[in-house]
């Protein structure tokens, strides 16, 4: 479909590189059921965007507020984040009227009314599309002048004591793992359900999981990064993470959210043993090999015998060969 994409940029303010994203996150499921392309809804986004907006929270409420106990954070966040508050947004942007598209037949003021609504979610995916087109610090700079400082900056005290350092570091690292794997498998496991990915997110986020990845660490790995010993860090990677990306944010901050990102996947992260988690989800989804090898796998059509190679040896645990992507 041609359409143009101006009308929405000049609402909220920023141009998108590849404009086919934020049409996907104008997409509710309804229309793209109306338009016979079920796949190609907001949801997968609205899924990566929950994940990038609860950081981006998180974030400003641990620089901003180190006050605060935690449970007055952790409120704080619900509060910013809740469907009224984001559905609410989406009409002071001027989007409310026109989009996201709809198949729906309801009149949009009911729509409105229902707890979650497709103007909330749209809102969650247009955060998650502009993660993926602009970067992380690109998405926080939005959300911070359009969502949160609104509500928050002129009750904010200039206050710098902590009032717990460590229950707020294990605050940011929660929010911290919980985007950096939403990214990772949005971005790693393309056409791939909305509710599939929020399984194999829950299973890489899980405490067994954290437990794993604190257990690859040596010394040396610790002293590079100046966070002493394992013992120091209550064998929690949630802080461990935190930190990370706090030393990050020192060197670079632009980059930070990246670079913390790229040194867990490639430190904790094993592509084959995702992939081979997402492939038994799909088959059981009634998913055919050819499917998964074309659309999740990324293979062509003439690369086909290639990627059913690589199919078979992800499902045997053996040496990947490289993908079509």
């Amino acid at each position: 479909m041609e359409w143009n994409p101006n009308p929405v940029e000049t609402k909220i303010g920023i141009n998108f590189k590849n404009s086919d994203i934020l049409y996907l996150a104008l997409s509710h499921r309804s229309y793209a059921q109306h338009i016979n392309e079920p796949e190609a809804n907001n949801e997968r986004l609205e899924f990566l965007g929950t994940a990038i907006l609860d950081m981006v929270v998180t974030d400003y409420l641990y620089h901003h507020c180190p006050y605060l106990e935690i449970s007055n954070l952790k409120a704080l966040r619900s509060k910013l984040m809740e469907g009224e508050r984001l559905t609410q947004l989406w009409y002071q942007l001027g989007l409310g009227e026109a989009y996201p598209f709809l198949g729906l037949t309801e009149e949009r003021h009911r729509l409105r009314q229902q707890s979650h609504n497709p103007f909330g979610a749209g809102l969650v995916a247009l955060a998650g599309a502009i993660y993926l087109d602009r970067s992380f610090s690109q998405v926080q700079t939005w959300l911070t002048k359009h969502l949160i400082a609104p509500v928050l900056e002129r009750h904010l005290k200039d206050i710098k004591e902590r009032s717990s350092p460590d229950k707020q570091i294990k605050f940011l690292g929660d929010s911290l793992i919980k985007a950096i794997a939403a990214s990772y498998l949005y971005c790693h496991l393309p056409c791939v359900s909305a509710e599939r990915l929020k399984e194999l997110h829950k299973e890489l986020i899980s405490k067994n999981r954290q437990v794993g990845y604190t257990s690859k660490l040596n010394s040396g790995d610790l002293t590079a990064l100046n966070l002493g010993s394992i013992g120091d860090l209550g064998k929690s990677f949630e802080v461990l993470l935190a930190m990370v990306y706090l030393e990050h944010s020192t060197l670079e901050e632009k980059r930070a959210f990246k670079n913390t990102s790229t040194w867990f996947e490639e430190r904790f992260l094993d592509g084959d043993e995702i992939l081979r988690q997402a492939i038994a989800l799909l088959l059981k989804d009634g998913k055919s090999q050819k499917w998964i090898v074309r659309h999740v796998m990324g293979y062509e059509s003439k690369d086909y015998h290639a990627g059913r190679d690589h199919f078979n040896a992800v499902l045997e645990g053996e040496k990947a060969i490289p993908s079509g992507n």
